[in-house]
């Protein structure tokens, strides 16, 4: 099919005016201008949107779909009074209530233009149900809270996928997390990034999120001493930043590291030497009274950054585009166009899918948003200005329409039930706290 609009992104290449993607099957053939691909494909069905940008699927580089269903429930607070409170919410949830609530994530991504996560996981429920409902990306198996020697079984356990790549398909990656270092101990941290390496697979690790966290490592106490004691195996404070810290374990080397709020000049020239990526989480990390990653000086040190919305329990909702003006708002020297390659292009690099997802271009996955953004002459700043929830047209994914005229084509019925079951339990466990 031939997918035409007033403007195509293809982020590769400079905007496109009357541009159109075309399509075979679940990968992109060619992009260019409406007219020179419509009288080349005169066969082609043809899908027009005026008054619309066309961009790929966007990538929200940073969630915990399984917690969708409890979205607004906390409010905002100090990080470590959070993490307590989520902790009772979900303490009663089965399998199923997590694997409802990743299905609404996943349809509330697509909502908003994403098509790719990178989704924290302790389950393959919730990679399984969102590849269902049409969102691909990088799902990392979280691993915390236990000894080193244990960490195989606890895998096997968890049905990690442990061959070459994560065995986990072409719209899909299985990586790995050992969540924190004050969820971990350094062995499991190590051991994890060694597993990592020797399956091929992403290695993700949220750090520098939270004063709490730097004064854990820094001196051994505060709000998080607690939990450190009984989860992080063998942990003794290092009386260093916690990238310091990772660093001197060894397991920067192609990590994707998470929040990255609390961090200095030291910390972003050992990123930029050794990690993958970074990806800031603006307004979660304003919802959680946490300062947001320092987006311009880790992109002029050659750090590819990426931007994640977190979990809709940390912040207000899944709309990408939100966080892209939040961060705007706050650092306005940021260009538009960098922007929109932080939730396209980066942010595919910084989950190790750049190969398929990202950009508009041949052999590429069929992944595209749709956005209502009217007549323009700017197409990359009035994108960033109007994009989001409620401008989307349209979204496809591997080739199928999964969103159209703004309203999902899967029933959504029977998620919204089971999810809201899974909140209403989330509720009740919040009372009792």
């Amino acid at each position: 099919m031939l997918i035409t609009a007033d403007w195509v992104l293809p982020v590769s290449r400079p905007p496109i005016s009357h541009g159109a993607v075309l399509v075979i099957d679940d990968v992109i053939v060619e992009v260019g201008r409406a007219d020179d691909l419509a009288n080349l494909h005169s066969s082609v069905p043809r899908h027009d949107h005026p008054g619309c940008v066309i961009v790929p699927g966007l990538v929200n580089a940073h969630t915990h779909l399984s917690l969708t269903a409890i979205g607004g429930l906390i409010e905002p607070q100090a990080f470590e009074h959070w993490l307590s409170r989520l902790m009772g919410a979900i303490g009663s949830w089965e399998p199923g209530d997590h694997r409802a609530s990743a299905a609404l994530g996943a349809h509330r991504c697509l909502q908003a233009g994403v098509t790719v996560v990178g989704d924290i996981t302790t389950c393959p429920e919730a990679r399984l149900t969102s590849l269902e409902a049409g969102v691909g990306g990088t799902f990392f198996w979280e691993v915390l809270g236990i000894p080193s020697p244990a960490l195989y079984a606890r895998l096997e356990k968890m049905e990690f996928p442990a061959n070459i790549d994560g065995g986990c398909g072409p719209r899909v990656r299985c990586g790995l997390s050992p969540h924190s270092p004050y969820t971990a101990g350094p062995r499991l941290i190590q051991a994890l990034h060694e597993a990592a390496l020797e399956w091929h697979v992403p290695y993700c690790v949220h750090a520098a999120e939270s004063a709490a966290e730097v004064e854990l490592l820094r001196d051994g106490c505060g709000p998080l001493a607690d939990v450190a004691e009984r989860n992080a195996d063998g942990f003794e404070a290092p009386g260093c930043s916690p990238v310091t810290y990772l660093d001197r374990l060894g397991v920067l080397d192609g990590a994707t590291v998470v929040h990255a709020g609390h961090i200095g000049p030291n910390d972003i020239a050992r990123l930029a030497s050794s990690a993958r990526g970074v990806v800031a989480c603006p307004r979660s990390n304003i919802y959680l009274s946490n300062p947001v990653a320092p987006v311009a000086r880790l992109l002029k040190a050659g750090v590819p950054v990426g931007l994640g919305t977190d979990s809709a329990a940390s912040n207000h909702d899944l709309d990408l585009m939100e966080d892209v003006r939040a961060l705007h708002d706050l650092d306005p020297s940021i260009s538009p166009r960098t922007l929109i390659e932080m939730v396209t292009a980066m942010g595919a690099i910084t989950l190790g899918l750049e190969d398929r997802f990202g950009i508009l271009e041949r052999g590429m996955q069929a992944d595209l948003a749709i956005f209502r953004i009217g007549e323009t002459s700017d197409p990359e700043s009035d994108f960033v200005r109007f994009a989001g929830a409620s401008t989307v047209s349209a979204v496809l994914a591997a080739g199928a329409w999964k969103v159209l005229e703004g309203r999902l084509e899967d029933p959504v019925e029977p998620v919204e039930i089971a999810a809201r079951a899974a909140r209403v339990r989330a509720e009740h466990e919040l009372e009792r706290f």
